[in-house]
């Protein structure tokens, strides 16, 4: 009876430290959208993984002399329908690579943390080998993409970095929004806040006032380390999801404007640092 008490606790335990991450990547998209619609003419970019896994992302090539946006989606990963705003972007002459995760819009694999470090540090070193980003690169990340893009931030170079809807870690969201979750058992870090300081471009953090998910107690924190690289903007009456509804686009034009315009030399991937 004791074996079973033991394995029952043990399966038990493993059930509750499972949880947090399953609410991350539970509501992932299954399938491609790209496959039926984009406002542009993107082109799939495939990339083998250190696990032999290939991952379609969606690339759509920059006008001379303009940054490609490296975007990094949220934890739903649906990337047609949240940035339809990068496609004005690209509109405008910018590069876009759309990053496609593993276990996300008819990619093969599990979603992992460290997995997700190791194929955005490839898909920026595949940008450089294949020239993609003659006129470098700008990383922009939303809500749990914002992890990721911060991650690869402090490692490459980049011309800017913009995260939008951010957090100090994964934990401290769990502690937020399910208090009084034992969040010692959460293994998923997302830890921007102990790496933002090792970013060296100009950062964009913007935040929703009314942002229940990530509330800009989050960006605040990570502007107050970031002070001489960053840019916070907290928008009005906005949301997690509507930002661009309350002024964002105002602040990611003119963010991007001062890019191009900056003394910055235009930067590759330059020498990633593995996870």
């Amino acid at each position: 009876m004791w074996l079973v008490g033991i394995v029952a606790v043990s399966v038990s335990g493993l059930v509750i430290s499972s949880l947090p991450e399953f609410m991350l990547f539970r509501e992932r998209l299954a399938f491609s959208l790209f496959e039926f619609h984009a406002r542009v003419d993107l082109e799939p970019f495939d990339m083998k993984t250190r696990d032999g896994l290939v991952l379609r992302s969606w690339y759509y090539a920059p006008s001379e002399g303009r940054p490609v946006i490296v975007y990094f989606p949220g934890r739903a990963g649906d990337i047609i329908k949240k940035p339809s705003h990068l496609f004005d972007l690209a509109e405008q002459g910018y590069g876009l690579m759309l990053a496609g995760y593993r276990g996300y819009g008819g990619n093969p694999g599990q979603p992992s943390e460290r997995r997700f470090y190791e194929d955005a540090t490839d898909l920026l070193l595949q940008l450089e080998e294949k020239e993609k980003a003659p006129g470098g690169i700008v990383l922009y990340g939303y809500s749990m993409g914002t992890g990721i893009a911060s991650y690869v931030a402090s490692t490459a170079r980049s011309r800017g970095v913009i995260l939008e809807a951010p957090f100090t870690s994964f934990r401290d969201v769990v502690s937020f929004n399910a208090w009084p979750a034992p969040v010692w058992l959460v293994r998923t870090g997302f830890d921007t806040q102990s790496r933002i300081a090792r970013i060296d471009a100009p950062i964009l953090l913007l935040a929703g006032q009314y942002d229940s998910v990530t509330p800009p107690a989050f960006a605040e924190m990570l502007s107050s380390i970031a002070s001489s690289v960053a840019s916070l903007q907290i928008l009005d009456g906005a949301g997690h999801a509507d930002m661009f509804e309350h002024g964002a686009w105002e602040q990611l034009t003119g963010f991007l404007d001062l890019l191009q315009a900056s003394t910055i030399p235009s930067a590759e991937a330059g020498e990633l640092v593995a996870p």
